[in-house]
């Protein structure tokens, strides 16, 4: 198997272990904070409080018209978790690249393990961190800023 197959394989696995997680842990209902607001923005198409998000709101918008949930506030929030999967999958596949190019071909299992462990490791500790988590599973424009 190429080098690059393995490495875009790895980065699945990542996308689809962070987003499983995100989703069994996605809010139900409407969180607190910004989030009711956000969710009915993006429910009648609305402007929320300035600066605004209107990307978010337009995605949320696609989200509450499709069935992929039993009520609006769980679509919403589904966007979140999955733009923030998202995100873990770019940051893998990022550092991966960054050290391909400080160190060009690995040969050995240790020069492997660097340059493809360390980045799991630097993209599960983002998807598994406090404040990454929290702003994944709920309607926030955060997750989508990061990603």
């Amino acid at each position: 198997m190429s080098k690059y197959k393995i490495n875009y394989i790895i980065a699945f696995v990542l996308f689809l272990v962070s987003f499983v997680v995100y989703a069994l842990t996605v809010q139900p209902s409407v969180p607190f904070w910004d989030c009711g607001e956000f969710i009915a923005v993006s429910y009648s198409l609305g402007v929320p409080h300035p600066p605004g998000a209107p990307f978010f709101i337009i995605l949320g918008r696609i989200a509450t018209l499709l069935p992929i949930a039993e009520n609006i506030a769980k679509r919403v929030n589904l966007i979140s978790a999955f733009v923030s999967a998202l995100t873990v999958m770019f940051l893998y596949l990022i550092t991966v690249r960054l050290i391909l190019r400080w160190k060009p071909e690995p040969r050995t299992f240790v020069d492997k393990l660097a340059v493809y462990g360390a980045p799991i490791v630097g993209a599960l500790t983002l998807a598994f961190s406090d404040t990454f988590w929290f702003n994944a599973v709920e309607a926030e424009v955060y997750a989508t800023s990061l990603f």
